[in-house]
């Protein structure tokens, strides 16, 4: 399936160069040129709003390991 910066989602698989890649967080950059996508591996990749990748996705993206959580102490 083709992905774009608007349609990309963590746990999403993507093929770059022959190599599949697992995405493992991602950064909206400024003034809306795109998405920073950083995968499992440690590689980095931008999407640019017309940038257009093909990629499967398996399920539902994973739970954020670190999710900011409200303490009422």
């Amino acid at each position: 399936m083709p992905i774009t910066a608007d349609t990309v989602q963590v746990g999403d698989a993507i093929s770059v160069g022959g190599r599949t890649l697992i995405v493992a967080d991602l950064c909206e950059l400024p003034g809306g040129a795109g998405k920073m996508v950083r995968f499992r591996s440690g590689e980095r990749l931008t999407l640019h709003p017309r940038t257009e990748l093909s990629a499967s996705r398996i399920g539902p993206p994973p739970v954020r390991a670190y999710r900011w959580r409200r303490t009422d102490r």
